[in-house]
């Protein structure tokens, strides 16, 4: 009995079940929490940029804007004296310094970007201080000469160049950031989408993991437990049932062995009754046949004591076919069972179809046998055809014959295998009907590349069958 290996204990198709739900629980849970970071990420570089970059270029444009109005206010008063031109310098002025302490606070952590925001300072006080403050000074206090006011100008406008250049630096540098940030936020967007899809295939290599393992584990199983508990039910008792799988099926498949080794029991109990059965009837076919003739031996011998008869030769001959009727019945006995595999050797079969015969003959045929019948190799055709043709003999003898007696010899040797039935009817003759049957006889023989005879037995009494059929060479010779 097979079984699963000692002190080896298999999963349950429910373990196997929750293992597999577990392994897709926790690979989904990763992947939606890798995913869910990864989406987390962008927001976050988006919030940068939106709520904090933008601001800063906004807070920039603003400074360059301060600058420039005290700029235009410092050089509309010079040129004209009047005093509201100083209020977008004023203006400008308190403008700058606040915007430059807030974005002073807002990119202190950016290294370039401060340097060039100190830049901006310094070449604003270096244009407020140089350039700006003593220019208005002078103008509040009189008109200022032309050439002393062009050489004022020049010099205002060189130092405000230089404003200019440090404040362009600063858009570069804050544009610079905003495209960094973009691409970060570019960068994060394809992160996460290359997560999703990595998460997506594992989902699905983990998915398709999971079908060949129940597929190893458990359908192959399943369908050798199948495959092993069909051959038992057509009849294939020594096909061993293999317990495999998981627990459920190895439980299963240990119940089907031991009904199969039950069902193997049980046969063999039923052959073995079939033989004692078959013996009885022997015992009984004995009996009918062979005693009885011993018996009529007896009353023929005691009439001819009677009458002194010297003639006991016909007694004799009976005496002799006796004995040999007795050996072939005992030789017989076990070669009538049918075999442990169920199916009926040809001996046994022919036994049968000879005995069958005795209802529509009216007598049971004398059967001898010679050699071994059932161990040769024969056409595959063979030992139906024999069957065939003896059943066709013995119809003949008892629907045209008028015989009250016949004989059925078998021989095997290792070259042929032959039928000989012989009876002591009306004999062979072209208006005897039995020659129509002739034909068929024949051609079974030359189907398979024997001969067929049919002629009048000894003395002109009754018909002689001769059938005989090539062995088919065994494979190992």
């Amino acid at each position: 009995m097979t079984g699963n290996a000692p002190g080896r204990k298999s999963l349950s198709i429910r373990q196997l079940i929750w293992i597999c739900l577990a392994a897709m629980t926790v690979v989904f849970v990763a992947s939606t929490v890798i995913a869910i970071a990864g989406r987390a990420t962008v927001k976050r570089a988006v919030a940068e940029l939106s709520g904090h970059l933008v601001a800063v270029q906004n807070q920039v444009s603003a400074l360059n804007t301060a600058y420039v109005d005290q700029e235009t206010g410092q050089r509309g008063f010079m040129l004209t004296g009047d005093p509201t031109f100083l209020q977008p310098y004023t203006a400008g002025v308190a403008a700058a310094d606040r915007l430059l302490t807030e974005l002073r606070a807002s990119r202190a952590r950016d290294a370039e970007w401060a340097q060039r925001l100190d830049a901006v300072a310094v070449a604003g006080r270096a244009w407020t201080t140089q350039a700006a403050q003593p220019q208005i000074e002078a103008r509040r206090n009189g008109p200022v000469p032309p050439a002393q006011l062009e050489a004022m100008t020049l010099t205002a406008k060189q130092l405000f160049d230089q404003v200019r250049t440090q404040l362009g630096a600063l858009n570069t540098r804050t544009n610079e950031l905003i495209t960094q940030q973009i691409n970060r936020i570019h960068a994060a967007q394809r992160l996460a989408n290359y997560i999703q899809v990595g998460a997506a295939a594992v989902m699905l290599a983990v998915v398709a993991g999971f079908v060949a393992l129940l597929q190893r584990v458990l359908t192959r199983p399943v369908n050798n437990l199948v495959r092993d508990v069909r051959a038992v039910a057509d009849g294939d008792y020594d096909q061993p049932i293999h317990a495999g799988g998981p627990h459920e099926i190895a439980v299963v498949a240990d119940a089907a062995e031991t009904m199969r080794e039950s069902l193997r029991t049980n046969t063999a109990r039923l052959i073995e009754a079939e033989r004692v059965d078959e013996q009885a009837r022997l015992a009984a076919d004995l009996h009918d046949r062979t005693i009885q003739r011993v018996f009529g031996l007896g009353l023929g011998l005691a009439s001819a004591a009677a009458r002194r008869s010297p003639d006991l030769t016909p007694f004799i001959s009976e005496t002799d076919a006796i004995i040999h009727d007795l050996r072939q019945i005992i030789f017989n006995l076990d070669a009538a069972i049918p075999g442990a595999d169920g199916e009926a050797r040809l001996r046994a079969e022919i036994i049968d179809a000879v005995e069958n015969s005795a209802g529509a003959l009216g007598f049971t045929p004398s059967l001898d046998f010679a050699g071994p019948i059932d161990e040769v190799v024969t056409q595959p055709a063979a030992q139906a055809a024999v069957l065939a043709v003896l059943r066709e003999a013995l119809s003949n003898i008892a629907r045209h014959a008028q015989a009250t007696a016949a004989s059925v010899r078998i021989v095997a040797t290792p070259e042929q295998l032959s039928v000989r039935v012989e009876d002591n009817g009306i004999g062979p003759s072209p208006n005897n009907p039995e020659a129509r049957g002739r034909p068929t006889i024949g051609s079974r023989a030359a189907q398979l590349g024997g001969q067929a005879t049919v002629r009048a037995g000894e003395g002109g009494v009754g018909t002689v069958l001769e059938w005989k059929v090539p062995i088919q060479p065994s494979p190992e010779m």
